[in-house]
């Protein structure tokens, strides 16, 4: 089969989706395991998957072989990752060698991409920030700003020249740890992302207030100010974790798409090794 397994690992958490002729036909999110585990996990859940749509109408025993069966031939030959925890990258290396992959791809700004990447130091350039602009072309888009609200916030300009960088801002997790850290009495807060504004009329609704409109406040004044170096054109895309509670401060132009990255690197991955 034609799979391509694209893995993103954050800062916080892996991020994994199975392609099948560009098509999504698993995805997965885990923090904290083992990469050998992660893929070994990610192999047995969309084995099981497969055989339960396949096998609606057999019996249990039945249901059991094809998943076996199925399970025994998913070998993921052709993977791409990006990431940005180097000790990470090594291990999940090292697992994909001993499972047999025979094509591995690692993003970074020594493979190719479909646009310049005009920036100072592109070796520096975070790989999933390069993945989320590769998605916006494998969507068809030459001119966008794309916006990654993870544990860190970016917003980045891709315009017909090329990668041109963007803005690096705290995620609203970052945002309540530094507030009750920083401070001798406010708590930490899990955060609610679609909460009410101001007024809080309590400490917790007052500091959901302030970070979650903070955030979306200094998002938009960022991609106000990106919108200088493309055309009137360009696209807003919005991805991440908490990206589907950001594009709804953004305004109805904005694009929520949560699978950006990985269609990006399954995209650089055809575009590499195809």
């Amino acid at each position: 089969m034609a799979w391509i397994l694209a893995l993103d690992r954050g800062n916080d958490a892996l991020k994994a989706a199975l392609f099948d002729s560009g098509r999504i036909v698993g995805r997965w999110r885990e923090a904290g395991a083992r990469p050998e585990d992660s893929l070994r996990r990610i192999a047995r859940e969309f084995a099981f998957d497969s055989a339960k749509a396949a096998g609606a109408g057999l019996s249990k025993k039945d249901r059991a072989l094809l998943r076996d069966a199925i399970l025994g031939s998913v070998m993921f030959h052709s993977v791409v990752l990006s990431s940005v925890d180097p000790r990470w990258t090594k291990e999940i290396r090292r697992a994909l060698d001993r499972m047999g992959a025979s094509r591995v791809l690692e993003v970074s700004a020594k493979i190719e991409f479909p646009f310049e990447i005009l920036v100072e130091r592109p070796s520096k350039t975070g790989p999933d920030r390069l993945a989320a602009a590769a998605g916006v072309v494998a969507a068809g888009s030459r001119e966008a700003i794309v916006v990654d609200a993870g544990t860190a916030i970016t917003v980045d300009v891709l315009s017909k020249k090329g990668f041109l960088g963007g803005a690096i801002f705290p995620g609203t997790g970052l945002l309540y740890r530094a507030l009750h850290e920083g401070t001798a009495a406010l708590p930490l807060v899990a955060g609610r992302g679609g909460a009410a504004g101001p007024p809080g009329r309590n400490t917790r609704d007052a500091i959901v207030a302030g970070v979650e409109g903070g955030a979306a406040g200094a998002v938009k004044e960022l991609v106000a100010l990106s919108r200088r170096s493309v055309s009137k054109n360009a696209r807003l895309w919005v991805t991440g974790g908490g990206g589907a509670n950001l594009a709804k401060h953004l305004g109805k132009g904005a694009r929520y798409e949560p699978d950006l990255v990985l269609r990006g690197l399954a995209y650089l991955f055809d575009y590499n090794c195809r």
